[in-house]
């Protein structure tokens, strides 16, 4: 698994831990949490909520990260 370089402070996936799922650098919680929780439309607060060992600021950068991917891909300003 290859983290993006913008996200190795973020990110981390380890053959041994969570079977390699690509997990919140020092949690257990497995980014596909967060993705799942906005694509139900709710809201970063409530994933933060119910996975307390990610802090906001980690939640934010993946989130960010993945906007910025899209709006590379159609050409718009990206967000910093």
């Amino acid at each position: 698994m290859i983290i993006p370089t913008e996200l190795e402070d973020v990110l981390v996936a380890n053959p041994e831990t969570l079977s390699g799922a690509v997990r919140f650098r020092g949690t257990r919680v497995p980014v596909q949490a967060l993705i799942d929780t906005l694509s139900r439309g709710l809201p970063v607060s409530d994933f933060l909520e119910g996975f307390p060992d990610v802090n906001e600021e980690q939640a934010l950068a993946f989130v960010v990260w993945e906007q910025n991917n899209a709006r590379r891909i159609f050409g718009l300003e990206l967000v910093r």
